[in-house]
């Protein structure tokens, strides 16, 4: 392989586990789950 096909594949490499990391944070589903900026810390657990 050239190395410009190296670097292609290394970039699309890195794009996908980037892309496969931003949409991780929407799998959970258990009670204790809350996304980021949730106002209802507060509350949680009484």
């Amino acid at each position: 392989m050239s190395p410009l096909s190296w670097r292609a594949a290394l970039l699309t490499l890195a794009v996908l586990l980037g892309l496969a990391g931003c949409s991780g944070n929407y799998k959970f589903n258990d009670k204790d789950y809350r996304p980021l900026g949730d106002p209802q810390t507060l509350n949680r657990g009484n």
